[in-house]
């Protein structure tokens, strides 16, 4: 085998089905069809000798040769990335888009400083910020319209990396005039209660039948929402219960407009999520390791979430 022969868009195919473990997904990621992405794996498997994965109605699964040869295949298409990376920085081009999704206020998210610090730190890379929820940043790094976001929880797929930023305590947000001081002990009594359901999209939504201690189609939903915000203000019009981030629930509780039921804290990791081809590549690698540095550091309490209040 003359390795001088193998081909960038083989090995990008072969790395993408192992992320993937599935031909379908791993084409579409690649803007591609199955069938170009299987004859890549043919070819492959024909220049290295050996079979890289079995293939089933489950998926694709690597062998134990396939296992051995992906992590050289991930660090081959690195280190192209990266040579090109520098070409164009001596080229002195435009400096690197880079799409980072929001699932939460930029000023709770640190993206202020981070912005800054880019700025001062990264000239290389410039940040495009995108809003969406937990769920959707996860899918859209993971299919590549996004170079990396944050969302709460873990994402769901394995091709997708998370890097663990902060522990996020939630709470059970009441409107202000309720007699409740914490949940009622009997799950019936959860089930009864009016509640606003989270968004599919947001990992609250897997929060609650633990909390309620049924699933969605059992409990007595009066609303959904998408957002925080629009959860505390059905919470603060009276509509029924949710649950909240506890940082920004504290803000409208010092305001006599919501009430926190004083339960066991409810815990979610807040992460930065980036696919995981691509969590070593220069740009996004000193991206995350920023903000990693950002979240290490004290957060200041005071004005963290002091302008969104304002327009909530």
């Amino acid at each position: 085998m003359n390795i001088n022969h193998i081909k960038l868009d083989k090995l990008r195919s072969f790395v993408l089905v192992a992320d993937e473990g599935n031909l379908t997904r791993a084409a579409k990621s690649r803007h591609s069809t199955p069938s170009a992405v299987s004859e890549h794996l043919r070819q492959l498997e024909e220049q290295f000798g050996v079979t890289l994965f079995d293939r089933s109605s489950r998926g694709m699964e690597l062998t134990p040769e396939g296992r051995k040869l992906l992590p050289p295949a991930r660090q081959a298409l690195l280190q192209i990335a990266e040579l090109d990376e520098i070409a164009r920085s001596l080229r002195s081009e435009k400096p690197t888009t880079l799409v980072l999704g929001l699932n939460a206020p930029p000023e709770y998210l640190k993206v202020d400083q981070l912005l800054r610090r880019a700025a001062k730190e990264l000239p290389e890379s410039q940040l495009e910020l995108v809003t969406s929820s937990s769920y959707l940043i996860a899918d859209q790094v993971r299919e590549g319209k996004m170079d990396l976001g944050f969302m709460y929880g873990d994402p769901l797929h394995e091709a997708v990396a998370a890097v663990r930023l902060a522990d996020i305590e939630f709470c059970i947000v009441a409107p202000p005039d309720t007699q409740l001081t914490t949940l009622p002990t009997s799950s019936e009594e959860r089930r009864q209660m009016p509640w606003i359901w989270a968004s599919c999209n947001c990992p609250v939504s897997r929060m609650m039948p633990g909390i309620i201690g049924c699933e969605r189609e059992d409990a007595k939903v009066v609303s959904s929402s998408e957002d925080e915000h629009v959860t505390l203000s059905m919470i603060r019009a009276g509509l029924g219960f949710g649950v909240v981030e506890k940082e920004l629930a504290q803000h409208w509780e010092q305001r006599g407009s919501v009430r926190i039921l004083a339960d066991p804290p409810i815990i979610a990791g807040l992460n930065l999520v980036v696919r995981r081809d691509r969590l070593e590549r220069r740009p996004l690698a000193a991206v995350i390791e920023l903000a990693k540095r950002l979240w290490m550091d004290p957060a200041p309490a005071s004005n963290k979430t002091e302008s969104v209040l304002e327009s909530a």
